[in-house]
């Protein structure tokens, strides 16, 4: 009788307890994929679903990502402008201390390098490895992104 009764309560007690983190993990991933896509209503949509918007994505690189680095690499200024306006720290960095100037240097984006440097980025935080963005810029030959660190750096 005794199990009968705690098993149905236990059950129960076990979905509710993984339901929560499986919505929040689920609206998560989606967070970081709108990132990638640029898709500021689903950027939005997720991070009310409990996503955590300076959460480390470490699906597609070891290193990790941020949505906000996503959102850099794809050039996508309106999904770095709705991520700063809920909270995403401008010069958070992954694993090897990359931020999203660092990846907006690494893809070539100039639009995004230009509105994160507006924004307050801080272009002279080196990776762990000494790199700064513009090392970044230069090694991958993207010209215009290296002319706006120059500026950046000169106005410091």
């Amino acid at each position: 009788m005794f199990t009968r009764v705690l098993s149905p309560l236990l059950l129960t007690a076990g979905l509710v307890f993984f339901a929560t983190p499986a919505r929040a993990q689920d609206a998560q991933v989606r967070l970081w994929d709108a990132a990638i896509a640029g898709d500021t209503v689903a950027i939005t949509r997720a991070l009310s679903e409990g996503a955590r918007v300076d959460s480390l994505d470490t699906r597609r690189s070891v290193n990790g990502r941020r949505a906000l680095n996503w959102a850099a690499l794809a050039n996508s200024v309106p999904a770095l402008r709705v991520l700063l306006a809920h909270g995403a720290t401008i010069n958070a960095t992954n694993l090897t201390g990359f931020t999203a100037a660092h990846h907006a240097a690494e893809a070539g984006s100039a639009d995004a390098m230009k509105f994160l440097i507006a924004s307050g980025a801080d272009v002279t935080i080196p990776s762990n490895y000494g790199r700064l963005p513009i090392d970044t810029a230069r090694a991958n030959g993207h010209v215009e992104v290296i002319q706006l660190l120059e500026a950046a750096t000169r106005k410091n």
